[in-house]
């Protein structure tokens, strides 16, 4: 009876795990990354933890973490991150009830594709190089997240654990719209690049697009 239970135990696991895969679910970390990313370089400098975070959805979605920039399709930049707290309300003594938890970091995404040579990506990873050589492709983007934390006085301690799950959540979701805005970027260069190599389509008329007009009799 025991073994007759387990083997209809892991039938139904099956067939649960088939049907959320039909309805399109995916495991936390999933993404959809092309793997024409494959290898991705990662220069977390000191924002290791969201490095990690970087690094294990690279994993998961099988994309190779490249050992140096020349060898990379793309390159992201982890260049700083902060934290930030501020009262989002009060009770009916003045007292803290609500804080606005925040989360920012600094980054840099660039194509291998969008770069002249492949010396460029090491330029952009120099954080001593000029500030006249960046390229658009090298420039800082910013990316912040907020949550909402009630705050309760008899119970410091668990808000403080509870403040610091939201931060761990907040990085997860950075490490995540990162890799889609990589993604984005990938797909968005992808269609200007087939959009410059495809023939122009002939225009009638002249070369404002408007068909040309009969010219006019000013004889009498």
């Amino acid at each position: 009876m025991t073994t007759l239970r387990k083997s209809m135990t892991m039938v139904l696991v099956s067939i649960i795990a088939l049907a959320l895969v039909d309805c399109g679910f995916k495991l936390r970390g999933s993404l959809d990354i092309s793997q024409e990313l494959s290898p991705l370089f990662l220069q977390p400098n000191s924002v290791f933890e969201l490095g990690r975070e970087l690094k294990s959805i690279l994993s998961t979605n099988n994309i190779e973490v490249a050992k140096d920039a020349g060898s990379a399709n793309a390159m992201i930049t982890l260049h700083d991150e902060s934290k930030g707290s501020r009262v989002l309300s009060v009770d009916g003594s003045g007292q803290a009830r609500e804080y606005l938890l925040s989360y920012t970091v600094n980054y840099s995404i660039v194509l291998k594709g969008q770069l002249s040579e492949q010396a460029g990506m090491q330029t952009a990873l120099d954080p001593g190089s000029a500030e006249e050589g960046k390229t658009e492709q090298q420039k800082v983007d910013t990316l912040t997240l907020r949550r909402t934390l009630l705050f309760q006085q008899d119970a410091v301690l668990a808000v403080a654990n509870e403040s610091e799950i939201l931060y761990q959540d907040m990085r997860r979701d950075a490490a995540r719209t990162i890799l889609l805005r990589l993604q984005a970027k990938s797909q968005q260069t992808a269609a200007r690049q087939t959009q410059v190599g495809s023939p122009a389509a002939p225009s009638a008329g002249n070369d404002t697009g408007f068909a040309s007009e009969p010219a006019l009799d000013s004889a009498n």
